[in-house]
């Protein structure tokens, strides 16, 4: 029987094939779901084809019919990349062209200048080292190598990126209930969470994006070190009172610092407010 991974993955590589026919790629790698091989009725073909130069205007619509494709609905194309979505089979699918030198530039830029990361470019890193590779002369595996490496000064400045603007939701949380704050308590709440994540997928070398994120269960799994019972602490904050909530925040935080201090104790993660505080109202 015909799994949605089967399916489409079969419609990437017809779109590779067909991207062959109309000149040379230096890669293709099948991003996201289908490429890890876990696809459900949500999911896409996310395709992403490298080349030294970017085709002529016009390819990816060739393309696009070739496979039967419908639409686009969307084109997008600069001086590195080339993009279109479209349907194929009732599967939506966006392929694009990327130049290898501007792939490899925002590499370095990341990973040895340290540069933009507040970008979601770990998405794309994931995606790389978990796609399904459909054509490549070697520049991909290496792109691969590279980012398995996960650098040291990379990851000290990932901790202190997602640590820095951690809110002491346990310090204000009453204030916030007086003043009428729920929207922004949320807010802090998820944010909370998905900082201290952030700090937890650097400690352990694993590329992580806050932006649309999903499968938090497989991610907390390749976390070596981390907070006990990470998975189900996180999935009950939302559902606990304000206080409790706050300060549960604050524990996963303390326990958090503590588990970056043991394995780096030079790097320095101060609170603005110790977890167990709280604002204390006018007399």
């Amino acid at each position: 029987m015909e799994t949605a991974t089967d399916r489409l993955r079969a419609i990437a590589r017809r779109v590779v094939d067909e991207a062959l026919a109309r000149g040379q790629l230096r890669g293709a790698l099948l991003a996201g779901s289908a490429g890890r091989g876990d696809a459900d009725a949500w999911a896409d073909v996310d395709l992403l084809l490298y080349v030294d130069e970017l085709p002529p205007e016009g390819t990816l619509e060739e393309i696009r019919a070739a496979v039967g494709g419908v639409g686009p609905v969307h084109n997008e194309r600069d001086e590195n990349y080339d993009g279109s979505d479209f349907y194929v089979d009732g599967v939506s699918v966006q392929a694009v062209y990327s130049r290898v030198a501007e792939v490899e530039r925002r590499i370095e830029q990341r990973l040895v200048e340290l540069e933009d990361l507040e970008a979601p470019w770990q998405t794309g890193a994931r995606g790389l080292l978990e796609g399904l590779v459909l054509h490549d002369d070697g520049v991909v595996e290496r792109w691969r190598e590279r980012f398995r490496e996960f650098p040291e000064p990379l990851r000290r400045a990932l901790i202190e990126l997602h640590w820095r603007d951690l809110f002491p939701l346990w310090h204000y949380v009453d204030s916030l209930e007086a003043r009428d704050c729920e929207p922004f308590r949320l807010e802090m709440l998820v944010d909370g969470m998905l900082r201290l994540l952030g700090v937890l997928a650097a400690l352990n070398r694993v590329y992580y994006s806050r932006f649309h994120l999903k499968r938090v269960g497989d991610l907390v799994a390749e976390f070596a070190v981390a907070p006990a019972d990470l998975k189900p602490r996180l999935d009950a904050l939302p559902t606990l009172p304000p206080r409790e909530a706050a300060d549960e925040l604050g524990a996963l935080a303390a326990e958090t610092r503590a588990l970056v201090r043991a394995e780096l104790p030079d790097l320095e993660l101060p609170f603005r407010h110790p977890p167990g505080t709280r604002q204390q109202a006018l007399r």
